[in-house]
């Protein structure tokens, strides 16, 4: 559905009297006028009832409330102001008879957007619904929102399950962001498609309002905008330091969606980390990830606690919560051989990594391996894969996405992050034989430090990829304190497991087998830590 399809929908009023003809009257009125009138029905506690539910299914922006919705004979009764706050986001007009002060206030003060006198006649309580519709309806405003086909895709990716004539709530948002715009033009802030990244369905926008310079916008599912204004007032907002970090501006949260604007004071135009990584020279990557982690997420490390006798398990169930853990149970694991392709020699059998998963730690172990004698909890951003990483023209990199923001496993950033690296941000020309070298390499320490940059790997992508694990993990030692490189490697098996189980579309079955090989050398790492690294059998591919 395009934005021209979004303007054509009426806004929805929703009416609440308990006086049938009082309510006739206003749903004759506010048709003529050119909105959609939905009729409460019911009497007391019933009206009030259906008000809220009437609100919710048919996703109304506005609301005719009377003031006595109980007993228009008790002075007393001021049900329909307190139904106001159980209505929103619908913004409401409370209508009565009686224009005492006091309610004017306290209709005010519960979030009513205007008080009406029944007896100020259509013509005052036509200019009132006008004069609010025309704030947070876009079908009221002359304003272009551009291209159709980015709007199309937001549709497609926020809005299952929602029926066609409530994809209004897009544009809605859009011109509560922007109120004063008059031309919006969008554009994706990734060039790949949205569904490589294993988030939870969000859009991450550059928008252009007339002709100032773009802002970030994050586009979800209302329930998780709210989490995420929670979250980044909680944990994010006066914590980071200098100047290279978010400011979340004018949350808007609507029925079934929410949006937000992300600035970032100090910075000019920015772009992913995902583009950036692929353009940059190491060089510029080792400048921007420094600045990030040692200077703007220090003060979060700074304020790390230490604790004893950890399961890191139970750590990364607390971010993603444990349907993350009953979604790798179920997954219908490839053939093991199929996983490391027929390239490799038949004495290199891989280890099944879910198998090993569920019996190492999940529910058929007899104790849980990952828990750790010694380790750190810390602030984190919980989702930090190349797409949530923005970096600018002079190469300060700044987050964005706070969804699972909240104390963590302190190493937990840098291991998602090479992950990303690992499993998606690599090329996909590479060979077979160069990205087991990777998995190698990468599992070869048992002490948290860079990785050797072996002169063997000739492919310049598995290369790059080495240099900027490396930097990854030398931060990580240095803003953590940990030297352990065992537990660095059970969070990035607990990542790749959860990556490889959440990438379903045919599109992404490279990833798949990349964080599925990965896993698999991992948990052999993991049975095999004190042996001589990699297994001489292996070293032949080497």
């Amino acid at each position: 559905m395009n934005d021209k399809k979004m303007a054509s929908l009426k806004p929805r009023v929703l009416i609440v009297d308990n006086n049938e003809r009082v309510k006739n009257m206003y749903k004759e009125l506010i048709t003529h006028w050119g909105f959609t009138p939905v009729l409460a029905q019911g009497i007391g506690n019933g009206l009030l009832e259906d008000a809220k539910r009437q609100a919710r299914e048919n996703r109304c922006q506005l609301a005719l409330v009377d003031l006595r919705l109980v007993d228009d004979l008790d002075e007393e009764d001021i049900s329909g102001l307190k139904l106001v706050p159980e209505i929103k986001p619908a913004v409401s007009l409370i209508v009565s008879a009686s224009v005492e002060i006091a309610n004017v206030r306290l209709s005010d003060e519960l979030g009513a957007a205007s008080y009406v006198g029944k007896g100020e006649g259509p013509k005052v309580l036509k200019a009132k619904l006008e004069r609010e519709a025309r704030k947070i309806c876009a079908s009221r405003q002359d304003i272009s929102i551009e291209p159709n086909d980015i709007l199309a895709n937001i549709a497609s990716t926020l809005c299952e399950n929602i029926p066609p004539e409530y994809y209004d709530q897009i544009t809605d948002i859009l011109v509560r962001l922007f109120p004063n715009a008059k031309n919006l033009h969008l554009e994706r802030l990734a060039t790949e498609a949205m569904a490589t990244v294993p988030r939870p369905k969000s859009i991450i926008l550059k928008v252009y309002e007339d002709s100032m310079q773009p802002v970030i916008v994050k586009l979800a599912r209302a329930h998780k905008m709210f989490i995420e204004v929670d979250r980044f007032q909680k944990y994010i907002k006066g914590y980071l330091k200098g100047y290279f970090h978010p400011l979340l501006s004018n949350p808007v949260i609507l029925w079934d969606l929410g949006g937000a604007i992300y600035i970032s004071l100090g910075s000019t135009n920015s772009n992913t980390f995902t583009k950036y990584y692929n353009e940059a020279p190491i060089a510029d990557i080792e400048y921007s990830l420094t600045h990030f982690f040692c200077e703007t997420w220090a003060p979060l490390y700074e304020s790390a606690k230490q604790y004893k006798t950890v399961s890191l398990f139970e750590e990364y169930c607390k971010v993603w919560g444990y349907d993350w853990y009953e979604r790798v149970c179920k997954f219908n694991m490839p053939n093991p051989q199929g996983i490391m392709e027929d390239e490799l020699p038949e004495e290199i059998i891989p280890i099944i990594p879910i198998k090993w998963f569920k019996e190492n730690i999940g529910d058929d172990a007899i104790e849980d391996r990952s828990i750790i004698t010694h380790t750190a909890l810390a602030v984190t951003h919980g989702d930090l894969h190349g797409d949530n990483i923005l970096v600018d023209d002079n190469r300060n990199a700044w987050v964005i996405d706070f969804e699972r923001s909240g104390e963590g496993h302190i190493l937990q950033d840098f291991i998602e992050l090479e992950g990303d690296i690992v499993i998606r941000l690599i090329s996909s020309k590479e060979n077979l034989p160069s990205f087991y070298q990777l998995c190698i390499l990468i599992t070869q320490n048992i002490e948290l430090k860079e990785l050797d940059d072996s002169d063997q790997i000739k492919d310049p992508d598995v290369k790059k990829s080495i240099q900027t694990i490396s930097l990854l993990r030398k931060l990580a030692r240095k803003t953590s304190g940990i030297s352990d490189a065992r537990q660095y490697l059970l969070g990035l098996l607990f990542n790749t497991l959860f990556r490889a189980t959440l990438l379903k579309d045919p599109t992404n079955e490279l990833s798949q087998q990349r964080a599925l090989m990965l896993a698999s050398i991992i948990c052999h790492r993991l049975d095999h830590w004190d042996e001589l690294w990699p297994p001489l059998k292996w070293q032949r591919l080497l």
